[in-house]
């Protein structure tokens, strides 16, 4: 005779149901702003001018903005995004997953290398958007004031290690939960 166990599910900590709570809501919220910052920042010339001399690789070279680049600029801002919100939305997943109590469980693991593969897709297309938005914002400027600027940034390098790692703890975390698995059962 032989009998298959199975984990006996257990109360949910309030401590980690208020986490997880707390982190999926956060995600989402991201999500939210970060879909509703793309239009507030290209319609805004004050918001845009200041971002792109401090936070773009343009700083203060010309550049022209005019209805058709602010609509190229924020579909290339939303297309970059889409690795990102993905990630969060992983995220918002996972931890309402923790809530609910369900910890050690392959879906689980694999929202973990989805957020790491999410990581990694991001920091390889970020130098790609970013070359985009600068020949956007120059393709109207007076001949030879086209500015090209590609740039791996340290940024970069690092979300790559850390979406691989992410990939490495998801894949030791799926190996664990099936050998758990397979050593619950009761022969």
């Amino acid at each position: 005779m032989s009998v298959i166990a199975f984990p006996v599910s257990t109360p949910v900590e309030p401590r980690l149901r208020r986490i997880g709570r707390i982190v999926a809501i956060g995600a989402l919220v991201c999500v939210a702003g970060a879909v509703l910052a793309v239009p507030l920042l290209w319609s805004s010339d004050d918001v845009l001018r200041h971002w792109i001399a401090t936070r773009s690789p343009l700083g203060a070279r010309p550049f022209t903005l005019h209805p058709g680049t602010r609509f190229v600029g924020a579909l290339i801002s939303l297309i970059g995004l889409v690795p990102v919100l993905y990630a969060l939305l992983q995220l918002s997943m996972l931890f309402s997953r923790f809530a609910r109590g369900e910890v050690f469980v392959t879906e689980n693991a694999w929202r973990i290398r989805r957020m790491g593969l999410a990581l990694i897709v991001n920091a390889l297309t970020s130098p790609l958007v970013q070359m985009l938005t600068t020949i956007n914002l120059t393709r109207a400027n007076e001949p030879g004031q086209i500015v090209v600027m590609f740039g791996i940034e340290q940024s970069h390098v690092l979300s790559v290690l850390s979406g691989l790692a992410l990939v490495a703890f998801a894949t030791v975390m799926a190996d664990a939960v099936r050998l758990w698995h397979e050593n619950s059962e009761i022969i």
